[in-house]
């Protein structure tokens, strides 16, 4: 009675306590139900085309949350320029990329699984005697997800070749070769995996990205034997400058290449010659067009002072970062070699290189540059056979520097022009004394059409400014005077 009379004068308190519970139940019941449906439609999401066998793989390592990128330059090709399905593509192997870090959590999550898979790997072995994983290959069936193992440097990812032997009809796009990739911005794809967002400069850059390495031999020979060490100072200056330049270019899908003693101190001091005073580019002169210029014309970090040349004829750009002086040459074709223009007062000379019709990648400091891949070739005929070895003398004549022609007065007038920091073109006394230094005239002014550079034979417009006629061309000795400045001996 005792019971039934305290439930009586307690109801509303058990009724509420009941609702509550009855409540509970109903928002378990109601979350399973939804966790069921994210359950149906993320196993539809992942198995729709289970069909597949490489979605197969792709799915199990999704469910493994491991993180893989699209990298394989003949599927991006297929699937994202030629629309093709890519649960319908034939290839026997297909590459992705995972970053160093990646690989021990695959690893960790592998022991974990009971699928059938056929899992090898490529190992490097170190001076120091350790080992890291360059390759992973996962076969299911007839199918294998190759994964390439990013490892990070300054501004890219080296990708190291691949020691595992594989079937003869499988031809790797990375691993062939030790190859370098720029830091590159991606999209995911199906939920499943990443690929690069801008595809086509992705696939641009690849051709190039065969990996060299400098000569360490040689490097240890000039700071040992010839006391030539990196200075530092020198290099906190001029890379980043270098490094803006090049990553310009790339931007612009302009091959480049370094050049000249730049070249050099890579290969020969594996970073830069230390009595360097500039930097030396190369480019083809088959992919010149206005945008080039008009990237460096005013550029905050390295700015372009002056033109020199024509576009068909010599042309080369000198930049500045405000502490050194970064030259871009146009190397032209001509039969079985290419050669770069120069110009020392008002004679044109040439310098005769190798085709360079294959560009690969090398680091200086961390970052990566395009370089000739045959340099080797390119010193013997830059600087003779094998004298590119040793360290020269300053203030020399270069072997490779042949006299041409002279600049007649009207190509003369269009041959330099000089720009402001803002990239205007200069119309001051020194810009005026450049050009009336060594012309049958000199002017009192600048004239606004020298801001062009032409394609064709260059004939003067009528002159509408103040010319005075002097007796001869002044200083048109033929003797070779590098750059109005001394220059030192690579």
């Amino acid at each position: 009675m005792n019971f039934i009379r305290l439930l009586h004068q307690n109801k509303s308190f058990i009724l509420l306590l009941f609702f509550i519970y009855i409540l509970f139940w109903l928002t378990i019941s109601t979350c399973k139900q939804v966790t069921n449906v994210h359950e149906i439609h993320q196993s539809n999401r992942l198995n729709y085309r289970s069909n597949s066998t490489f979605y197969f793989i792709l799915n199990y390592l999704f469910q493994l949350k491991i993180n893989i990128i699209l990298i394989d330059p003949h599927v991006l090709n297929d699937v994202f320029n030629y629309q093709l399905s890519f649960d319908k593509l034939e290839q026997q192997l297909i590459t992705f990329a995972i970053t160093n870090e990646t690989v021990k959590i695959l690893f960790e999550s592998l022991l974990l699984q009971d699928i059938n898979f056929s899992i090898k790997t490529s190992k490097t072995i170190l001076h120091n005697g350790k080992t890291f994983i360059n390759h992973i290959f996962i076969k299911y069936e007839t199918k294998i997800v190759h994964l390439a193992v990013l490892h990070k440097y300054n501004s890219y990812y080296r990708i190291y070749r691949n020691h595992l032997q594989l079937s003869e009809n499988i031809q790797l796009s990375y691993g062939d070769k030790i190859r370098a990739i720029d830091y590159f911005e991606t999209e995911l794809y199906e939920y499943l995996f990443h690929y690069p967002r801008n595809i086509s400069h992705f696939l641009w850059l690849y051709k190039t990205s065969e990996f060299l390495y400098c000569n360490r031999t040689l490097a240890d020979k000039m700071e040992n034997k010839f006391h030539l060490y990196q200075n530092f100072t020198q290099l906190n200056m001029i890379i980043q400058s270098m490094r803006h330049i090049a990553h310009g270019l790339d931007k612009l899908e302009k091959h480049y290449w370094l050049a000249g003693g730049t070249l050099l101190g890579w290969y020969r001091h594996c970073g830069l010659i230390p009595f360097t005073n500039d930097a030396d580019f190369g480019l083809y002169a088959e992919e010149y067009d206005e945008s080039i210029r008009n990237y460096f014309l005013g550029n905050s970090i390295t700015h372009i002072w002056a033109a020199l040349g024509l576009v068909n004829d010599s042309l080369e750009f000198r930049l500045s970062s405000g502490n050194y002086v970064f030259d871009l040459f146009w190397a032209y074709r001509d039969g079985n070699h290419r050669w770069y223009g120069y110009q020392a007062q008002r004679s044109k000379f040439r310098r005769i290189i190798p085709l360079l019709d294959k560009l690969c990648s090398c680091d200086v400091f961390g970052y990566r540059f395009s370089i000739p891949c045959s340099p080797i070739t390119y010193f013997n005929s830059e600087y003779g056979k094998d004298k590119w070895e040793m360290p020269l003398e300053k203030n020399y004549t270069s072997a490779n520097m042949k006299y041409h022609s002279m600049w007649n007065d009207i190509s003369w007038m269009y041959a330099v022009r000089l720009y402001t920091r803002e990239g205007k073109l200069r119309s001051d006394e020194l810009a005026i004394s450049w050009v009336s230094k060594r012309f049958n005239y000199s002017y009192l002014s600048v004239p606004s059409f020298l801001n062009v550079l032409p394609n064709e034979t260059v004939t003067l417009r009528p002159l509408k400014f103040e010319l005075t006629n002097t007796s001869s061309i002044k200083n048109t000795s033929l003797q070779y005077k590098p750059r109005l400045t001394t220059r030192k001996r690579r």
